[in-house]
């Protein structure tokens, strides 16, 4: 039989014994009601026994023979258990036309069998294809295991019809290893800093779940599930993993919930890193009166703005003692970042802003169009004379601008424009602005432009992680547009690809909610966040979005998305979305609500060895790291 297969198949000890009874095809229409999306299933029946069914759960993958191994017994489609049901014949016709005392002594009949198994007890299994086939080479096939050396096994991705009929078999947990987990090719590189959980399925041990992060990070992640399912748990496992095994990577994190300044504190004090506050820690000027140090009081006020885990609360004294040794290393800082409106205002206050506004004069309706012919020729000066001057679109205008203001008031008045035209009220307005500036003189502030230096700088003392503790939602969706549109400008202008920049976005439905609107600056923030996750790739700048509220998310994002962590989702309506959109099958959908806190499907199209395949995992447990 083809359970024999040495190291391939499982058959349980010889007591999983079952066959393909039908495919069934079953379709619904989309999220949206405008299309319809059709699953196809297998159903599996396989001996009863307490001792097999205990061993099977979804995510237990099995091979069934398909029309390529009719005679040769050498190819297998490869599915993926969804569900599971103990069936006895008796409860095919039990129903409530009968009295209740036959209903009883049938019942009592069936519960006495499910103990010790019958011929009238069976296991109904449902499962979903994976997309692939697996080819058995270096035998003579399934039909003993003989032939003429070891049984290699290939995995190709290809849609076969399985056999009706055809008796299966489960793979073993070596087999299933080779086809979803990821193994690295250097010989010295440790496995725990590519493991993220372990595989559930019921196998007798654990299978290390180990991914590619670089390629997890690098075709940008989504992470999906109800709130206090563990999503920045997750999250911060990842950020350990990569931090140990991709070279040249930087986080920056824009934390609303305050919850990674202590998720991964161990990291902060340990590693180059940055904390940015939107607020400095207050100074107690009694600190001395009551014998307590400043760093001990700024330790506390910093906790008291984070969210510190259940689990970590018993552990507080260890905590603060991180705390402190973080403000000793002076890694905190404070940005002061201008609200939504001081964030328009500034917008035209630099050279970019300029060239902006001159656009729109471009593109109003009724301009006149002797002023629209000058557009062209007062872009090329003001873009020559940055040139000279090492400006970028990001720079403040000063007074270095008035020559050249002056030039192109004379080039504009020998066009003999109205005088009231729009062209020449900019620049006489912005001249009377110039006046009133003062020069500029350095200060030890951290501003935008620091953090956007360090979050680029190269070198190997540089920070690697960077925090950023936001206020309210509003101003922080201006403040991201404005850090990510900075480093792809300077990103594109450096030619470099170092280092790489993964920017993490918790609470993504506030950065790339479906409905934007220019009012409360989610038109400018999902703008920058597509342009990250559409092209970001080519200059190593790459996305994670972390969020419990799928149906209101940008749906053009969420197409750039090549993996997808979910766990626990109420709501019908996001499990069928996430189904639609990731092509999971309803069955594996439904299988999340009965997750445990740290449970999680995964399906990844370049993190795992086979492309799109359903993962059931448990994850590590961030917490832990932070106690050790």
């Amino acid at each position: 039989m083809l359970q024999k297969a040495t190291g391939i198949f499982d058959n349980l000890d010889g007591n999983f014994l079952a066959r393909l009874r039908e495919i069934s095809a079953n379709t619904r229409p989309t999220a949206d009601g405008k299309a319809t999306i059709t699953f196809k299933t297998a159903k599996i029946e396989a001996n009863y026994s307490p001792s097999v069914i205990k061993k099977i759960e979804a995510g237990r993958l099995i091979a069934i023979p398909n029309v390529l191994g009719v005679n040769s017994k050498d190819n297998y489609s490869i599915y993926e258990v969804a569900d599971i049901y103990p069936m006895h014949y008796s409860m095919q016709t039990l129903d409530r036309n009968q009295p209740g005392a036959i209903r009883k002594e049938f019942m009592t009949l069936i519960e006495k069998e499910w103990q010790q198994g019958s011929r009238s007890t069976w296991i109904e299994i449902v499962a979903a294809p994976t997309g692939y086939i697996m080819q058995l080479t270096g035998s003579s096939g399934g039909g003993g295991g003989g032939g003429g050396g070891a049984t290699q096994t290939q995995f190709i991705r290809k849609n076969i019809a399985p056999l009706t009929g055809s008796e299966i078999a489960l793979l073993s947990d070596k087999t299933v290893q080779k086809f979803i987990c990821f193994t690295p090719q250097s010989n010295d590189a440790n496995l725990e800093h590519y493991t993220i959980g372990h595989l559930l399925g019921a196998t007798d041990s654990q299978i290390p779940f180990t991914v590619n992060v670089e390629k997890l990070l690098h075709y940008h992640t989504g992470v999906f599930a109800f709130t206090g399912s563990g999503k920045s748990n997750l999250t911060s496992s990842v950020i350990r993993k990569a931090m140990s095994s991709v070279p040249d990577v930087k986080f920056v994190i824009f934390d609303i919930s305050s919850e990674y300044g202590v998720n991964i504190l161990d990291l902060l004090r340990s590693i180059s890193s940055r904390i940015i506050l939107t607020e400095p820690l207050p100074v107690h000027t009694d600190d001395a009166t009551k014998n307590i140090s400043v760093v001990d009081n700024l330790a506390e006020d910093y906790l008291v703005r984070c969210v510190v885990p259940e689990a970590l609360l018993e552990v507080k004294k260890m905590i603060l003692e991180s705390v402190k040794e973080i403000i000793s290393q002076d890694k905190i800082r404070t940005l002061t970042i201008p609200s939504e409106s001081e964030q328009l205002m500034i917008q035209f206050a630099t050279y970019g802003g300029l060239l902006r506004s001159l656009a729109d004069l471009t593109n109003e309706k009724f301009g006149a169009a002797g002023q629209k012919v000058l557009i062209p020729a007062v872009v090329n000066m003001i873009k020559h004379f940055m040139k000279e001057k090492k400006l970028n679109e990001d720079s403040l205008m000063g007074t270095e601008i008035k020559p050249l203001i002056k030039s192109i008031q004379d080039r504009l008045s020998a066009a003999k424009l109205r005088a009231d035209a729009a062209i020449l009220s900019i620049f006489n307005n912005l001249l009377l602005a110039l006046e009133d500036i003062s020069p500029q003189t350095d200060d030890d502030t951290y501003s935008t432009t620091n953090l956007v230096n360090e979050i680029l700088d190269e070198s190997a003392l540089s920070p690697k992680l960077f925090v950023i503790n936001l206020p309210e939602a509003d101003v922080a969706r201006y403040f991201c547009a404005e850090i990510i549109d900075r480093i792809f400008r300077k990103r594109k202008s450096s030619f470099t690809l170092t280092p790489r920049i993964v920017f993490v976005f918790d609470e993504a439905q506030e950065f790339i909610p479906a409905e934007k609107r220019k009012e409360d600056g989610t038109d400018n923030s999902s703008r920058a966040v597509e342009r990250l996750l559409r092209h970001g790739r080519k200059y190593n700048l790459n996305g994670w979005i972390s969020t419990q509220r799928i149906a209101h998310l940008n749906t053009n994002a969420l197409q750039q998305l090549h993996s997808y962590f979910v766990s626990t989702m109420p709501r019908p309506y996001d499990r069928q979305l996430i189904s639609d959109t990731f092509a999971i099958d309803d069955a594996f959908m439904d299988r999340t609500l009965m997750f445990q806190n740290g449970d999680w499907l995964m399906t990844s199209f370049k993190a795992t060895n086979t492309q799109n395949v359903p993962v059931f995992f448990h994850a590590t447990n961030n917490e832990d790291s932070i106690l050790d």
